[in-house]
């Protein structure tokens, strides 16, 4: 076993503490009232500080609620950290392609923790699609 500097062992219990926050939908960070301008849940989500990072960064990810009538057109809208104005300029889309999203970075995240610990997976050797030449 290798000794582990107390940094180490922080970073890994962090890490640890992440991966077990993943593991059940979160609860919204807000709920906005009907006097906010966007009424609905948001939920916030502030990536772990990187090694070389300075700053923490926090993605808002919102839903609106609607009429249930014509103007309802289930969307999701992000707000990234690299957003023009974070937490005030948002990107909308679909929720079918929130979740396809969603799914991908789960499968890259996924990717990453195994290549990180050194593990081949047969998956990680086929994509759907044909590589472009």
């Amino acid at each position: 076993m290798t000794d582990l500097t107390l940094t180490a062992m922080r970073q890994e219990l962090e890490r640890l503490v992440t991966l077990a926050g993943t593991a059940e939908r979160p609860k919204p960070t807000r709920i906005n009232g009907p006097d906010h301008a966007m009424p609905g849940h948001e939920w916030d989500v502030t990536e772990q500080l990187t090694p070389y990072g300075i700053r923490t960064r926090t993605w808002i990810v919102r839903t609106a609620d609607e009429d249930k009538g014509e103007t309802a057109d289930g969307l999701v809208y992000v707000s990234t950290p690299d957003s023009m104005y974070p937490g005030l300029d948002f990107a909308s889309m679909y929720s079918t392609d929130a979740r396809r999203i969603a799914m991908a970075l789960l499968a890259a995240a996924d990717r990453a923790d195994h290549a990180a610990a050194g593990i081949q997976r047969l998956e990680d050797h086929r994509a759907t699609e044909e590589p472009t030449r």
